[in-house]
């Protein structure tokens, strides 16, 4: 044990091979009446700090609480939910007549337009000769019935004349009856004194015989008045007799000729038809565009007008690729935008999706319906959107293009942000 003991003096001179302090330290003493170095932090940057805090926060709470709607564009027509009909030629023509104008409200059966057919089926001298032959019996026919009415007119006023004529005779001839009555009845009285007379002797039988004789005479006179009077209304009878035939008689010729006109007409009208093409309203409603003049060569293929049925109300067709259609369903909100109407003026007109075709239109169908083709040629689905009534009060019309937007569904930013990491661990 003392013999593991170090000796003091080594201990002393290990000491002093060893010092107490590092070198480093030491040389740091050295220098410290330089002083101590201080990083003084500046006030600004603690409100940066603050600043980008506050605006991390905002970033952080607006993508929670913000939300964001997605959309599918597609463009359409504004369009009758009876549908617009396009009113067609049956065959090509010149168009003769436009009785219509646009705007205008019609009947269903009124005409339209007269059109003059490019290939009637009589044509050159054959087609003059007949039309020629049909105009010169429809004015002799004419002619006939007024010539019949004025016969007819001119024996009723003749009639009515010497019906008139008869009964100012008859009036006459009763007065002259009964003047004779009285002379008859004084002469009676006459003859029966002077037959008392006679009786007493105070004339003489030949006066009484005068008397007999004037007597008779008086009475004959009598009678032949009488006789006259009843062959004044025997005339007068069948005068108005006739009077009341006659409108039958003269109403039986004039309607036989007539009907014979009438089917003068009714050839007319077929070889007419033959050469010209009528066409009517097939039903009620309004003319809202007229594409056809007098004068103008149309055909089969080409319009003369456009008719809105009565009744039908506006709504929007849309049509959209197969891309943009995948999330629209019936019910979902729709913002329309027509051209006719800035919508930075008179904002958006709000609807909502009726119903989505299940099949698509393609480039041909479109070019029917006066729409523009999809780029490429590709099918395009049409999507008929209800207006809602009292949204925008705006002078809409059947044919004015618009756009739209379907609004599809409402999601938090955040949802969105983070929706393809959600489904890619739904693929995992």
């Amino acid at each position: 044990m003392a013999g593991r003991r170090k000796p003091p003096a080594l201990l002393f001179a290990m000491l002093e091979s060893r010092p107490l302090f590092r070198a480093e330290a030491l040389a740091a003493q050295r220098q410290s009446w330089l002083g101590a170095v201080q990083l003084a932090r500046p006030l600004a940057l603690s409100w940066i700090t603050a600043g980008v805090l506050a605006v991390a926060a905002a970033a952080a709470s607006f993508l929670f609480f913000a939300e964001y709607t997605r959309k599918a564009s597609a463009g359409g027509v504004v369009v009758p939910d009876l549908g617009l009909i396009r009113l067609l030629p049956a065959a090509a023509g010149t168009v003769l007549e436009r009785r219509v104008n646009e705007g205008q409200a019609v009947r269903a059966g009124d005409v339209l337009f007269v059109i003059a057919l490019e290939r009637p089926l009589l044509a050159g001298p054959a087609q003059g000769q007949v039309r020629r032959s049909l105009d010169e019996r429809r004015r002799s026919l004419a002619e006939a019935a007024r010539t019949q009415k004025a016969l007819a007119e001119a024996r009723r006023s003749g009639l009515s004349a010497r019906l008139r004529a008869l009964q100012a005779e008859a009036v006459q001839l009763d007065a002259e009856i009964a003047l004779q009555q009285q002379r008859l009845a004084l002469a009676q009285k006459a003859m029966t004194r002077l037959e008392s007379l006679q009786a007493e002797s105070f004339i003489s039988p030949a006066q009484t015989q005068a008397k007999s004789e004037e007597l008779l005479e008086v009475r004959a006179a009598a009678q032949t008045l009488v006789r006259q009077r009843a062959a004044l209304a025997r005339e007068q009878a069948e005068l108005e007799g006739e009077a009341g035939a006659l409108p039958l008689l003269a109403g039986g010729a004039v309607a036989g000729l007539e009907r014979d006109l009438a089917v003068v007409e009714r050839e007319a009208a077929e070889q007419d038809a033959e050469q010209r093409l009528v066409v009517h309203a097939p039903r009620d409603g309004t003319v809202s565009t007229v594409l056809a003049e007098p004068g103008q060569s149309v055909t089969p293929a080409a319009a003369l007008a456009t008719l809105v049925p009565a009744g039908a109300t506006l709504q929007a067709q849309l049509y959209a690729p197969s891309s943009a259609v995948g999330f629209v369903r019936p019910g979902q909100a729709v913002r329309l935008r027509f051209e006719a109407f800035a919508y930075q003026k008179y904002g958006h007109q709000p609807g909502h999706v009726l119903r989505v075709s299940p099949s698509p239109l393609a480039a041909s169908e479109l070019a029917a319906l006066a729409l523009p083709a999809a780029p490429g040629g590709e099918p395009m689905f049409r999507i008929t959107v209800a207006l809602e009534e009292g949204a925008l009060a705006l002078p809409l019309a059947a044919g004015m293009r618009l756009q739209a937007d379907v609004l599809l569904d409402r999601r938090r930013l955040i949802e969105w942000l983070f929706e393809p990491l959600l489904g890619l661990r739904s693929r995992v």
